[in-house]
């Protein structure tokens, strides 16, 4: 069976990427909105916000690829029985202690 990805536009992409990250932009555009309207205080509250997003996105991006590195490095390790050695050692020494 081919099952073939289907190929997205860059806009269905920038859709989802907006989707999934609404909250974000309602907390920087809302702000923005309000600064124009009313007073420009409001665009401190947007900076804040857009602070806090872009340094939550680079925790997010370290760890991620702090998460590829460990799964890359675990892959390149042989795998080693350890748990099943350790269950018959302890299972062994238990045996021989009766």
């Amino acid at each position: 069976m081919n099952v073939q990805r289907e190929q997205r536009t860059r806009l269905e992409s920038a859709m989802e990427w907006a989707v999934w990250h609404f909250g974000e932009l309602a907390g920087v555009v809302g702000p923005l909105v309000l600064a124009m309207v009313f007073t420009p205080w409001f665009a401190l509250v947007s900076a804040v916000v857009a602070v806090g997003w872009a340094v939550h996105e680079v925790r997010d991006h370290r760890e991620q690829a702090r998460l590829r590195a460990g799964t890359a490095d675990r892959k390149q390790l042989p795998a080693t029985p350890a748990a099943t050695n350790d269950k018959a050692t302890d299972h062994a020494s238990r045996e021989g202690a009766r």
